[in-house]
């Protein structure tokens, strides 16, 4: 008789491709120990990659051939011990979040795409003072690699320059915290007068409450008339904010606004070398160039991409060949156009008769909390962004997008009237998303734009 192992191996093999399942689920091992079930992976990134890319299948073999069982997921590998990193900088120069040492300006790939932000960030470390600097961009382009890789060269630039780095969250936390320790008055001391450069990632997070938006006001008065530089990340323009306050926005428009844009097909070729090379590999030139026509978008995105796909070729002791990436292309890359997420978004917003701005206000009324969370189980569906990626295109975070898909999944079950409104607006969007046509038989070469491959097909 087959052991519960052999079984969810069976299941799983049913319904992965085969390549996906000979490199990532035949290496796992199962163990049953009372009423778990241990998955046992053979390192961290397996662990990793198939909670992310194949977690929901496997509960749902686990569910369906041992539904008494609970499951737990460990890595087999030894833990190495713990090293002592050499500090990037003097923490008692930084208040707030401490800076990521990956991101550096050394680390940063340049190209038509943001090389105007890069030049910006530049000048403000040549003369931070006065400097005002708006960075905006979709998740994963690299607004905070460069707003983080500002504070790296100020702080070691800038003898005795103190630095503030805080998302808009740490700000309204350590705020409310403040206010309720009657603390205020050495919370605006040290944001204040304790720092020379404030870096506010995020600042589209800011809550629309009068009390944390009439404070981050006061703050960047002060910050203005002192001439110290500021910079904000986002993921929308200042008038873009709808739930801010106006006199707050114009207070963020008054300095420099850059646009980072998506990377073009050049830059990407140049992230995936990097990414390789930090990873000891060197690609075949044909392996990048596939990359770099498959994966557009998000950085987070390709370089997850090519430590996969290294990760693939290792564990098969195989070389890294086109038919490989190929094949990790096919699982973590279904065919998604630029403009797959606006797709989505205009054809929820047209069954629905709402405005797009309407989905990223922070209205909770039905009409517009019940489409937005529409869209978001439709994006998760039919494209391949992360929860916090879908969340951030509405100004929401992780556990907000989480509740969504869980809303819309109940409500598919108890209501007749919505599973049909959203079966008809299923296909609706597969048809349209049917133009966005798998890339790979097309001529090889530089990307073509939207309207060139429609034109010839």
């Amino acid at each position: 008789m087959p052991s519960l192992s052999e079984k969810i191996k069976d299941y799983l093999r049913e319904r992965l491709p085969e390549s996906a399942f000979r490199v990532w689920i035949r290496p796992l091992r199962l163990e049953e120990e009372g009423s778990r079930v241990r998955l046992v992976f053979p390192n961290t990134f397996s662990k990793e990659w198939v909670e992310e890319n194949y977690g929901r299948l496997l509960a749902e073999a686990l569910e369906c051939l041992a539904p008494e069982k609970e499951a737990e997921w460990v890595v087999e590998e030894e833990t190495p011990a713990p090293v002592q990193l050499a500090l990037p900088y003097e923490p008692a120069r930084v208040l707030g979040r401490r800076l990521s040492p990956r991101f550096t300006f050394e680390e940063f790939v340049v190209g038509d795409c943001n090389r105007l932000a890069y030049r910006v960030c530049r000048r403000v470390v040549e003369d931070p003072r006065g400097q005002i600097v708006y960075l905006t961009a979709e998740s994963g382009l690299g607004k905070s690699h460069l707003s983080q890789a500002l504070g790296h060269a100020l702080l070691k630039e800038k003898e005795g320059l103190r630095l503030c780095y805080l998302t808009a969250r740490d700000f309204t936390t350590r705020l409310m915290q403040a206010l309720r320790g009657g603390q205020m008055e050495e919370f605006k001391e040290r944001l204040w007068r304790g720092c020379d450069v404030l870096v506010l990632d995020e600042i589209h997070q800011i809550p629309p409450r009068d009390f944390t938006q009439g404070e981050l006001a006061l703050a960047l008065d002060h910050l203005y008339e002192e001439e110290k530089a500021v910079v904000f990340t986002s993921l929308r323009r200042p008038h873009e904010l709808s739930h801010l306050d106006s006199s707050l926005r114009s207070r963020l428009s008054a300095g420099v606004i850059v646009r980072i844009n998506p990377p073009d097909y050049e830059t990407r070729k140049n992230i995936i070398r990097r990414k390789a090379a930090r990873q000891g590999y060197r690609l075949p030139e044909e392996v990048v160039e596939f990359l770099a026509r498959r994966l557009r978008g998000d950085i987070r995105r390709i370089e997850s991409a090519v430590v996969g796909l290294i990760a693939r070729a290792s564990l098969l002791r195989e070389p890294v060949t086109l038919q490989l990436a190929r094949e990790l292309v096919a699982e973590i890359a279904p065919p998604e156009g630029p403009d797959r997420t606006e797709i989505i978004i205009q054809a929820v917003c047209r069954a629905f008769h709402i405005d797009p701005e309407e989905l990223r206000s922070s209205s909770r009324k039905k009409r517009i909390s019940e489409p937005r969370q529409v869209a978001m189980f439709f994006l998760r569906k039919f494209t391949s962004k992360s929860l916090a990626a879908i969340g951030e295109r509405f100004n929401r975070d992780h556990a907000t997008v989480v509740y969504a898909l869980q809303a819309v999944e109940r409500k598919l079950v108890s209501s007749d009237r919505f599973r049909y409104r959203l079966e008809y607006l299923e296909k609706e969007l597969r048809e349209s998303l049917r133009l966005e046509e798998d890339l790979e038989d097309r001529p090889e070469g530089p990307e073509e734009t939207p309207g060139a491959a429609l034109s010839g097909r």
